[in-house]
């Protein structure tokens, strides 16, 4: 028996694995500074990605809903899988801007709507008293599978082209997904449903009332406030940082993975180390240490006068961010939810997450004006506000749930 666990908990946190292979290759290293290059212009790859977020902020409601009440939660991952491959696949098929927006639109929505569905199967893949090792696990497991992909796609990109680097990273992104697909169980729920469109409306009036709800939870409301502001930086920060990089002190390609690799290889031990004292030291007193990392970082990142300097503080300060913000906050969430309203909440966890793209916008505007190190400095004030949030959190009321 505890073998099976072991294998599905396994299973489970290989998609991390997986799905990070996604988020490296399309949303940090390569289609950045690939879309940035051939559109001449910052602000097509902010708007593109605060477009794909904003679809996907409206989709949540309705996905937490099909993984509390159908009973098939894993069945709409491998869909949503699916499609989020085919259409990264597609971003090799052609240089053509307005094609590459809508593709990287539709794969990023579809990456999103799965991570709702990937999440929700928390439960199902560890036990309450191991979920944050679990969460720590996958973190750590994705960032190990940037620091695997990375060079393997920097020798398809010389070997090949820019344009293959993303056709195979969506047959990887495919294969490590293949054992959650086969080996994790279907999450049971009490009484399943069949699927409607009407669940879209019924729940977007769940998401008003629980939102309305909010101030007899102030932990949970300050919670997913500072999530969002923490959140909303970090995710700007990846998305610009090869970009910012290039542009500010204009190293090759290969110094870029090199340091994209050095920052996932610190997340992935950090991810390891932050699962085990999430479980240990509490979920929201790790996150509000790893979003005041994430603040100072981000400081010292705008004002390093060189690479060497910028890629040290990237490394050390954002690879012990980054690994802690998705760790505890996963846990933290599951710590503060109702066990039959999982699903639900990590519906409104997504839809904090998907509509933090005010400091993508802001970067991609301020850069296009002012310059890139401006622009850094516009992300230290969500992350400080995000530090603000969590800290009242923390202050507030205990969870409804032992960690």
């Amino acid at each position: 028996m505890r073998l099976q666990e072991t294998k599905i908990l396994f299973s489970w946190a290989l998609y991390d694995f997986a799905n990070t292979i996604f988020s490296a290759v399309v949303l940090t290293a390569y289609f950045p500074v690939y879309l940035t290059s051939l559109a001449g212009a910052n602000w097509y790859l902010g708007a593109a990605a605060a477009s794909s977020m904003i679809l996907a902020a409206g989709a949540v409601p309705l996905l937490g809903a099909l993984s509390d009440q159908t009973g098939k939660t894993k069945r709409y991952l491998i869909r949503t899988t699916l499609a989020a491959v085919i259409f990264q696949a597609a971003l090799g098929l052609t240089q053509h801007v307005p094609l590459l927006l809508c593709s990287f639109l539709l794969a990023c929505f579809f990456f999103h709507a799965s991570l709702v569905f990937y999440n929700s199967l928390l439960p199902v893949a560890a036990a309450p008293q191991k979920q944050g090792w679990a969460s720590g696990l996958g973190t750590g497991l994705g960032y190990l599978g940037v620091v695997c992909s990375l060079p393997i796609a920097h020798l398809v990109d010389l070997r090949f082209g820019r344009a293959a680097v993303f056709t195979f990273s969506a047959a990887l992104f495919l294969l490590f997904s293949l054992p959650l697909f086969f080996f994790v169980p279907e999450r049971r729920v009490r009484e399943p449903v069949r699927f409607r469109w009407r669940l879209w409306k019924f729940e977007w009036g769940k998401i008003r009332k629980t939102l309305k709800g909010l101030s007899a939870r102030p932990a949970l409301f300050l919670f997913l406030a500072g999530n969002f502001f923490t959140v909303d930086a970090l995710n700007a920060a990846i998305l610009w940082l090869a970009v910012y990089a290039r542009e500010v002190f204009h190293p090759g390609q290969a110094a870029i993975i090199k340091l994209l690799m050095a920052v996932n290889a610190c997340a992935f031990c950090a991810g390891i180390l932050h699962g085990f004292l999430t479980d240990r030291v509490g979920a929201r007193r790790m996150i509000l240490g790893s979003a005041s990392v994430l603040a100072l970082t981000l400081v010292i990142l705008a004002l390093a006068p060189g690479f060497n300097l910028f890629g040290w503080a990237g490394t050390l300060g954002g690879g012990l961010a980054a690994a802690g913000i998705w760790t505890a906050g996963r846990k933290a969430l599951v710590e503060l939810a109702e066990a039959d309203r999982v699903g639900e909440y990590f519906g409104l966890y997504g839809l904090t997450t998907k509509i933090s793209v005010i400091g993508s916008l802001a970067f991609s505007v301020t850069s296009d004006l002012a310059g890139f190190r401006p622009a850094l400095w516009v992300l230290v004030f969500p992350a400080s506000a995000g530090c603000m949030f969590l800290f009242l959190s923390l202050k507030t009321e205990a969870p409804l749930r032992p960690g």
